[in-house]
This record gives C-alpha cells, structure tokens and sequence, in this order.
C-alpha cells in the first residue's frame, strides 16, 4: 500500500470532486440556485469529500495492520445520487452542545417542495459522521420524511456526550411533530437501540419506531469478542473504561425500558463476527416477547452496501411481527 496506493487515493479524490461538482452544475443546474444555497452545497461537498479521503486513509491503514474492516457504506454513490435529486434537499446545521459547548454538526434532508410528513433521527456508523445520512436519502422521497442525521463525535457509542447531544437534537427537532423515528447502521443502529431505552420519559414515550441496520446488542460481549481490535477499544474507551456502565447501556439490558408496544425492524448480516450475529439474534427473540419485531438478514460478514432499497416497503413492515428472516426489499 505504498506511492501507487497513496496516487491511487489523490486520484480517487480528485474525480470524486470533479464528478459532485459537474453533477451539482449540470443535472441541479447549481448555479441557478441563490449563492447561500451555492454555498452550502459546496461545503457539503468538501466535507464529505475530505470525510472519503480520510475513510481511504484508514482503510490503508487497516489494512496494513491486518484488522478487519468495520463497514462500507458506498457513501460516495449516495452523495452523487443525492446532489441530482431535484426532489431532495440537504444543508449542514451546526449547534452548540449542552454537554461540553463544543459545536457539533447535523445534515437534514428533507423535501425541497412540501412540510415532511414524518421526522428520522439517523445516527451514523464507528469511522462516519453526520454525512453518512445520505445512504438513508431515499426516506425522504420513499415515506416523506425529513432525516436528522447527527454527528456523534465519532467512535462515541453510548457515551454521556452523545447520549446527552441526541436528548438535545431531539428534543428541538421533534417540538413540531406528533411522535419521531430513531434510524441508525452498526454503531449508530446500537445507538438507536439504546436511545429508545436511555431517552428520558417524554421523548422516549414519543418515539414511534426503530429500524436498526447492522446494529451490536451486547455491547460489554462486543467488546470482549468482536474480531475487530478498533471496535473493542472504542466501545471501553467510550466509557472510560467502566464496563459494567457499559453493559447497562446495551440495548439487550434495555429492553424493560422500550416504550409499549414499540415496533421495531431489524437488518443483520448472518456471519458477523464484528457485532455479533448470535447475540442479535438472541436480542430479537428476548425483544419479540413483548414488541413487534420485523427482521431482514443478508449472508456474509459485517457490510452494509445497499444502493437501492424501497424504504416505502421497508417502512410498512413497522408494527409486524415477523419471524421469517427476509431480504431488504429493494427498488425495481
């Protein structure tokens, strides 16, 4: 993984941005929008862009160590997908946090002509960040949603900081809707497991399903025996080292904590060795004594590379309670 590598990488960015940014002036006809709009989705750009350079980086990385890779999102082809989307418009949003008053970040995707009917909070994988929202665009279109995808603070999982960032995105994002979703792949799929147990009562009563893509149950048995080294040293780091906090905030010891009734659908892959399949699958079936389960499976390792998925089926299986193992229902 040497110069060729590191050419190979440049080279890769390089078209990465020629090719968003032809498609922002040619398929948006870009420079017909006002110049603040112009600007945003420059800086969208950039940022996701500089997100993909440094993602390329730690696969290097990985790689020469010999670790396993978390999880590819081909958040590239969503991005692109996403600027020639006249249906769908995306802008960065900073905040500052109640936690530590550090600026944090969040992407909206919402309607570009009509009020979102529905409201997602999307939280990203362990190496994403707020940008990865754009794999789940097709919400916005295919049930006519507005995502709230969050930051996290990167490799956070269940951490005071984002545990205490989401209660305040969440709060102030749901005010003008009658009840919310949570949404949300590997790391972020265990946070909105969790955040459906760790919300306070008001917000945690509001929430009205949760879809988990490639989520971790167990969060202590995770840290113990994934096979990914990166993966066990954040989820202690997390906690600073209290595993017993930790095992508290997984969603396998949450369960008693769901609001009622809570439907929830649930996507794994059947050989994760990463977050775990066996622990998932005792996780649905401890969850299907007392909520509605929907689950969908996909053969292999821990990925996550779904270009084409039909959410207005994925968002109708919400409230069954299906044991059948079935595949993500995709687009024709």
């Amino acid at each position: 993984m040497g110069k060729r590598s590191d050419f190979m990488t440049h080279q890769y960015l390089r078209t990465y941005l020629q090719a968003s940014f032809s498609g922002m002036r040619i398929r948006c006809h870009f420079n017909r929008f006002p110049v603040r709009i112009q600007y945003i989705a420059v800086r969208v750009a950039i940022m996701t862009a500089l997100s993909i350079f440094m993602s390329l980086w730690v696969v290097q990385k990985t790689v020469a160590q010999g670790q396993e890779i978390s999880v590819h999102l081909d958040r590239y082809y969503h991005f692109t997908e996403l600027m020639r989307d006249p249906l769908v418009q995306a802008h960065l949003v900073r905040y500052r946090s109640n936690f530590d008053s550090t600026v944090q970040s969040i992407l909206v995707l919402e309607p570009t002509s009509h009020q979102a009917k529905r409201l997602f909070f999307f939280f990203h994988g362990m190496d994403g960040d707020c940008g990865d929202g754009v794999i789940v665009r097709g919400l916005v279109n295919g049930v006519g949603a507005k995502v709230i995808s969050l930051c996290g603070r990167g490799a956070s999982w269940v951490s005071d900081a984002f545990v205490f960032d989401a209660t305040q995105v969440i709060n102030e994002y749901s005010k003008s809707y009658h009840g919310y979703y949570l949404m949300g792949v590997s790391m972020g799929g265990s946070q909105a497991l969790s955040l459906a147990g760790l919300l306070p009562g008001k917000l945690r009563e509001s929430i009205l399903g949760v879809i988990a893509l490639i989520p971790g149950s167990d969060l202590l048995a995770i840290a113990n025996n994934s096979s990914n080294q990166r993966v066990k040293n954040t989820l202690s780091a997390s906690m600073d080292g209290n595993l017993n906090e930790l095992r508290q905030r997984s969603p396998y010891y949450l369960i008693d904590r769901y609001k009622k009734n809570l439907p929830f659908i649930i996507f794994y892959n059947e050989d994760d060795t990463v977050l775990l399949t066996n622990d998932i699958e005792m996780f649905i079936n401890r969850l299907r004594k007392t909520h509605p389960v929907s689950t969908f499976t996909a053969p292999g390792e821990h990925h996550f590379v779904h270009r084409s998925i039909d959410y207005r089926k994925l968002f109708e299986e919400l409230g069954r309670d299906s044991t059948e193992k079935k595949r993500m229902p995709m687009l024709k």
